[in-house]
């Protein structure tokens, strides 16, 4: 999860930032499923107003280490990658849906905005592009896509929690993300990630450095 420029990082650096912001990732997501269990199940109320708070800070860390790390002038060329621009509307998406969730009280369908995002990102991570050798993307791809199904499962059922209140959805889509946080924190970048181009099942020639 970090943007590549052409001499600017070896692969062995851009593996190592990838597997740091997936485990950081996946940590405040174990976070945010651990305080919506203790906010659904046991109506402990700083925790249903805590884990927004850290949906928010998911999303705007991971967009502040694709952008401010690097030149301003630098920012379109990372928006044209197609992994860092899905990794940007990963992030926008998280900031939308933590956001969202402090003004659940007013329209009711913001309600559904936490739920839309998770499937959003599912659908990113079922499609995420990928660089480096073709076995190393497969073996990604493989990856992303158990996480990609596993959020759009949880998004489903939390959906389906704000449209017929029940104490066993409440539960259940915060345990589906707690699957999906953890499979975030044990993810490695495989070896030959990042280490020649190759044009991904995106279709799209990839940088590799």
């Amino acid at each position: 999860m970090r943007t590549h420029r052409a001499g600017s990082h070896t692969p062995d650096e851009l593996r190592r930032a990838s597997d740091l912001a997936h485990r950081v990732e996946g940590i405040l997501l174990i976070a945010v499923a651990g305080l919506a269990i203790a906010g659904n199940v046991f109506g402990i109320i700083w925790a249903s107003t805590a884990w927004p708070v850290l949906v928010l800070m998911a999303g705007l860390l991971l967009l502040l280490a694709i952008y401010p790390t690097h030149p301003v002038g630098d920012w379109l060329l990372i928006w044209r990658d197609p992994q860092q621009r899905q990794h940007t509307i990963i992030a926008l998406a998280l900031i939308a849906a933590g956001t969202a969730e402090f003004f659940r009280s007013s329209p009711a369908g913001l309600g559904l905005v936490w739920p839309g995002a998770f499937v959003l990102i599912g659908v990113l991570f079922l499609t995420h592009a990928q660089h480096g050798t073709g076995q190393a993307v497969e073996r990604a791809v493989r990856r992303h896509r158990y996480l990609g199904a596993t959020l759009i499962l949880a998004g489903l059922i939390a959906a389906a929690a704000v449209w017929v209140p029940n104490a066993a959805l409440a539960v259940l889509w915060p345990v589906v993300l707690l699957a999906a946080a953890v499979q975030l924190l044990v993810y490695r970048e495989p070896a030959g990630a990042y280490e020649t181009a190759h044009a991904g099942h995106d279709g799209e020639s990839a940088p590799t450095k």
